[in-house]
């Protein structure tokens, strides 16, 4: 029993593959907040039609959404990607706990500084 709840809780840590049927706009976001996690920059925003703080990445032809965040609310981020070519970044070393770390500061600020 303590082998099927330890591959829970490690299966539970993982980042989720995501596919977003209805993306927003990227250039409709709100950014809220930004990181440099492993030399790339990402941006967190949100969009009052699509209710998650998106994740976009920098890329030559402008940003790619590279996922969303949820679970923000109760300080339980989850992180969903939908752009399947970065799953291999993300599964890199802390790659997923930092953009998970960076989310919840982006969503703390947020939430202060516009809910006051």
């Amino acid at each position: 029993m303590e082998v099927r709840r330890a591959y829970q809780r490690a299966l539970a840590s993982l980042p989720s593959k995501s596919t977003v049927v209805h993306p927003p706009r990227l250039e409709a976001l709100a950014i809220v907040g930004a990181a440099i996690i492993d030399d790339r920059t990402l941006a967190f925003g949100v969009h009052g039609d699509h209710p998650h703080l998106w994740i976009t990445a920098d890329a030559a032809v402008g940003p790619s959404l590279l996922g969303h965040c949820s679970g923000l609310v109760d300080n339980a981020p989850d992180l969903w990607i939908c752009d399947h070519d970065a799953w291999p970044w993300i599964l890199s070393g802390d790659i997923a706990d930092q953009i998970e770390e960076a989310a919840l500061r982006a969503w703390r600020d947020c939430v202060r500084d516009c809910d006051g």
